[in-house]
């Protein structure tokens, strides 16, 4: 039995823009969702980490996003710091991902992205 698609996102940009965004990765949220006909239940939180005291004065500080939808949740956890970013998308049903990567790959200034789909529940039932 399968239990939900779960694709894993890794970014690293050529530019830091937007990492540290809050309304900029909503923007980005919302096309996700509506791009894969999710439906979002809730609003999407957003955490912006407090800047560290050590960190150079142009540096921002990174953010962490999630979006519980009804077929599951979104999420992001960035480090404008390293032009870095990890993106999860979790579905109980299937969902096209090229859709997602596309609007990821429009959304950012990217320099590397690796991603993988993970079908769960596939290796754990026997």
């Amino acid at each position: 039995m399968q239990y939900g698609k779960h694709l894993l996102v890794e970014v690293i940009t050529n530019n830091p823009k937007g990492l540290d965004n809050e309304n900029f990765i909503k923007g980005v949220f919302d096309k996700i969702i509506r791009a894969v006909k999710m439906t979002a239940v809730l609003p999407t939180v957003v955490y912006k980490f407090p800047k560290k005291d050590d960190a150079p004065k142009n540096t921002a500080s990174g953010l962490t996003a999630f979006s519980i939808v009804q077929e599951s949740h979104l999420s992001i956890h960035t480090w404008p710091e390293n032009n870095y970013f990890a993106l999860d998308l979790f579905s109980c049903r299937d969902f096209d991902e090229k859709k997602a990567i596309r609007i990821i790959k429009k959304s950012f200034q990217i320099k590397k992205i690796h991603f993988e789909v993970i079908n769960r529940g596939i290796k754990i039932n026997f």
